[in-house]
């Protein structure tokens, strides 16, 4: 870890993920100035950072804190945030601890993603609750009432399920995930859409009720991640969406080391 985290006035919180990178700032207003990148061309990066930098100018006390779950994309990143903003970045887990207890096998191991998205989702619902993130992969995991992410589950994304069932086949279509025309799918292609779609809605109702079961009591559910919007659309059991809830957390991380409110 490193030495104490002083309170700041701004943060430019990123989110390294698989597929995508989130970043936004921090500050007295919340969280704002959303912006997303593809971690696989880094050419698209410093554009991202210099506009969310230059939205900080003028607060005196300034830092960069990330949560990653693509750690060969870290350096890069580090060596970026050194060049236009002038400050090493901190990372969550390495330089700042958790912002959640953890009931799990390895804590080093959980991805950090679910950590923060967790630790955000408890600090505004102060209860039981259930996050499911819709993204590279589905995870869903489950805090308790006390604040203590419990683990949870993880599944291919509706993009991998699509991509794997074309792969293994000789003769099934790749298709974009969209909300299904029809319970019944006339077509192929709507067939697979049925699939994977309801599944994911499916699995998330099924593990979601095995949570309230043990809980003794049904868990807020909270969806995020960039297919969460389609899925918010056949579910009618969820009780928020929330875009930046891993972003969130990662500021989150950042103010309870340094003591802020």
């Amino acid at each position: 870890m490193s030495a104490a985290v002083q309170p700041v006035d701004a943060l430019l919180a990123v989110d390294i993920g698989n597929s995508r990178i989130g970043l936004s700032v921090w500050d007295d207003d919340g969280l704002g100035h959303t912006r997303r990148v593809v971690t696989a061309q880094p050419g698209t990066w410093r554009p991202a950072v210099e506009e969310l930098w230059e939205a900080t100018r003028g607060r005196k006390r300034r830092a960069v804190v990330a949560a990653s779950v693509h750690p060969s994309s870290n350096q890069m990143f580090s060596d970026l945030a050194a060049e236009v903003c002038k400050l090493e970045p901190l990372f969550v887990r390495e330089d700042l601890p958790l912002p959640i207890e953890l009931a799990v096998d390895r804590p080093d191991e959980i991805g950090l993603d679910r950590v923060c998205a967790a630790a955000a989702a408890y600090e505004r619902i102060g209860g039981a609750c259930a996050i499911a993130s819709f993204g590279t992969a589905i995870t869903i995991d489950c805090v308790s009432r006390a604040g203590v992410l419990l683990g949870g589950a993880i599944l291919p994304g509706l993009a991998l399920s699509s991509e794997a069932l074309h792969r293994g086949t000789e003769l099934l279509p790749q298709v974009e995930p969209a909300v299904p025309v029809s319970p019944f799918g006339r077509n192929t292609r709507q067939a697979i859409v049925n699939g994977i779609v309801y599944g994911a809605a499916g699995a998330l109702r099924e593990i979601v009720e095995r949570f309230a079961t043990e809980l003794h009591e049904w868990p807020h559910l909270v969806l995020t991640g960039g297919d969460a919007p389609l899925i918010a659309q056949i579910v009618d059991f969820a009780d928020a969406h929330v875009p930046d809830l891993c972003l969130m957390g990662v500021a989150l991380a950042y103010r309870k080391a340094a003591g802020q409110p």
